[in-house]
């Protein structure tokens, strides 16, 4: 393999096995996507190949294959289709579909994304790929908008299983917490043991966030993020939101996962109810006129904006701040939007701190203004 004589690393390839890379579209925390030619199937597709930095990380090359093994059990419209993974000159690579579109993140500032019933076909879909991985016993675990790709002719797709979890597999230990604190259920927050109502809870926090236009949990620091996960409910979703798809959306995100959804066919069938009183349209459900750059796909750790890149600008391009990334705990505080993974223990102690410190600040404060003002007068103490 190739050096760059500059800083020691291995140059970008040429060809990975039967796949001719022809220009790099993405640029993620754990690895570069390019476009690719597969010369055999004579098809275009994405290839992601795992950054150099990680390539003696284990803990990083095992989120990289897990990526691959999750997406290629499942067969299913809404997901990302992997084609094939690998391995070829210490470097470990996923070959998956070259997806034309954009991210929800960025599809929701677009004309299309307006109407109300465009936006509850994508929550139907975005249920349908979800329910399809929790029936292969796999859950995602890090949904949000950054991880939900639209296709410009409608269809959507879900991207970036690199942190899921088989439900048989204990490789996530409990008290550990992996995934994005925006858009994390309450009992993945606290490092709890998850199912698939967790990505329910995920999934209600990106539908509050179509509605709205904003996260449904505001806080920019972790331990204030976390706070208002576990405790403080989103404000109510206003607007032209019908009420009837608004309680939908407040049931998904339930503090107790035993009062949400118990499973994402429940949740479709009353996103179906809605349409029944708000029926869709055909434009709903049509083909839109997305202009993105031409090239585009995102798997994980890919280009957050769905922007396509050109080799010569990816390499300097900032990543996404919804890449995934690992995050020692003493810099994520105003990292809520990016994948995290952090040990429950540290930051519990330091979320109880600060909770501690504010209750203090507030009855130092409640002391002083409830001690009477002197006097003036000397008091006589009886003996």
């Amino acid at each position: 393999m190739a050096t760059d004589e500059l800083n020691g690393r291995k140059a970008a390839p040429k060809r990975i096995g039967r796949y001719e890379l022809t220009a790099k579209i993405g640029r993620g925390a754990m690895g570069v996507v390019y476009q690719a030619r597969d010369e055999v199937m004579r098809r275009d597709v994405a290839l992601k190949v795992l950054t150099a930095d990680f390539e003696d990380d284990p803990e990083i090359r095992t989120r990289f294959l897990r990526e691959a093994q999750a997406a290629a059990g499942l067969s299913h419209p809404n997901v990302i289709t992997i084609f094939d993974v690998g391995e070829e000159n210490d470097r470990f690579f996923i070959v998956m579909e070259l997806l034309r579109g954009m991210v929800l993140k960025s599809f929701l500032k677009q004309p299309e994304s307006a109407r109300l019933g465009r936006k509850i076909h994508l929550m139907m879909q975005l249920c349908a790929g979800l329910g399809a991985a929790h029936h292969a016993s796999i859950y995602h675990r890090d949904i949000k908008p950054g991880n939900v790709f639209v296709r410009s002719d409608g269809l959507l797709k879900i991207v970036d299983f690199g942190v899921a979890r088989f439900a048989s597999s204990n490789m996530t230990a409990s008290g550990f917490v992996v995934g994005t604190p925006d858009y994390m259920s309450p009992e993945q927050a606290r490092g709890e043991e998850i199912d698939g109502r967790s990505d329910i809870f995920s999934a209600g926090a990106v539908f509050y966030y179509m509605l709205t236009g904003r996260k449904p949990f505001a806080a920019t620091a972790l331990p204030t993020l976390f706070h208002q996960i576990q405790s403080e409910d989103p404000p109510p979703i206003d607007g032209d939101v019908p009420s009837e798809l608004s309680a939908v959306v407040m049931k998904a995100l339930s503090k107790n996962r035993d009062t949400r959804y118990r499973d994402c066919a429940e949740l479709l069938a009353d996103l179906k109810l809605v349409t029944h009183l708000y029926p869709l349209e055909a434009m709903d459900t049509a083909a839109m006129n997305l202009t993105p750059d031409p090239l585009v796909a995102k798997g994980a750790g890919g280009n957050e904006s769905g922007q396509g890149f050109d080799s010569s600008s990816a390499a300097a391009a900032e990543l996404s701040t919804d890449d995934t990334q690992d995050l020692e705990p003493r810099g994520a505080a105003d990292a809520t939007d990016d994948t995290v993974s952090l040990e429950t223990p540290r930051w519990g102690a330091r979320i109880k701190a600060g909770l501690d410190a504010a209750l203090a600040g507030v009855a130092a404060r409640w002391t002083r203004s409830s001690t009477p003002a002197p006097t003036g007068h000397s008091s006589t103490r009886k003996r």
